[in-house]
């Protein structure tokens, strides 16, 4: 049994994006298929979630890019808990190469352990934490998620959630609300007349450094989302936004901090920002 551990992934074709470097939701997914295995090491795996009735939600998530993933790329996955106090807990992990040990990213996640039956927080008995548990773990620097005031005219779009957004729970998959995020930004840049196409014939591409996402609640099939955003900040090379993601009554579904830079598509060195991209 580890209570520190270490998956290995390839970077396929599929994953990557328009950059040619893998998508900031692939790394969710990578997440995810590393979380499930790591129970499966310790005995807390998806049938034995579902023995127990248990299910887990994701209410925060932090990631910090720092240099991209590229096909063929052959990477170690490793994940630990940093706490666990009755019904939510801290877990961190980092990405490595393979090949020279390069760190490709960090992040911190928190996650709540549920009741099938009832749909509420769910204890989980200290022999079972006691499985993940560790002393002194490693700790990333991680915030809470500020609260953000709305400004007067954010740029705003509407999504249907479809089939394919949804995970086996029937609910939008945690990784799907980045790609949400990033839609509404591309949206926003295209409305300040910079399309992805115009960026590509200018050998630019915006690149995620770093993600912060909220979940505040469940959203399924058929329901439309109203995600908006705004500029937070604005730097020389790129900048930050966020992203609001409710339903039409204005109920809360997710929020979304996005760090982002302007590279050249080709060498991945920074670019100044273009008149009218912000």
């Amino acid at each position: 049994m580890t209570k520190i551990f270490t998956r290995t992934f390839r970077v396929r074709w599929a994953e990557l994006d328009a950059s040619s470097t893998v998508s900031p939701a692939n790394y969710l997914r990578y997440l995810m298929e590393t979380a499930w295995d790591w129970g499966d090491a310790v005995g807390l795996g998806v049938n034995d979630s579902q023995t127990l009735d248990l299910f887990w939600v994701i209410r925060e998530t932090e990631i910090r890019f720092l240099r991209p993933l590229r096909h063929h790329d052959v990477f170690d996955f490793t994940i630990w808990l940093v706490n666990w106090q009755r019904v939510r807990g801290t877990r961190c992990f980092e990405l490595k190469l393979k090949d020279g040990g390069d760190v490709i990213a960090q992040g911190t996640q928190e996650v709540v352990s549920m009741d099938v039956k009832t749909g509420r927080p769910m204890s989980l008995p200290e022999h079972v934490i006691d499985r993940f548990r560790l002393e002194n773990p490693r700790v990333f620097p991680f915030e809470r998620f500020p609260r953000i005031s709305s400004v007067e005219a954010p740029y705003v779009m509407q999504r249907q959630v479809e089939s394919m957004d949804l995970d086996l729970y029937e609910h939008v998959n945690n990784a799907v609300y980045i790609h949400y995020a990033e839609e509404a930004v591309a949206q926003a840049f295209f409305a300040q007349e910079w399309s992805p196409a115009k960026l590509s014939e200018h050998h630019l591409a915006v690149l995620t450094r770093r993600a912060h996402i909220q979940y505040l609640s469940l959203a399924s099939w058929g329901e439309t989302l109203n995600i908006s955003t705004q500029i937070l900040d604005v730097k020389d090379t790129g900048g930050s936004r966020y992203v609001s993601m409710t339903r039409a009554d204005g109920t809360p579904v997710a929020a979304c901090i996005l760090d982002w830079e302007l590279v050249d598509r080709k060498s991945g060195e920074v670019r100044p920002l273009p008149e009218g991209l912000c």
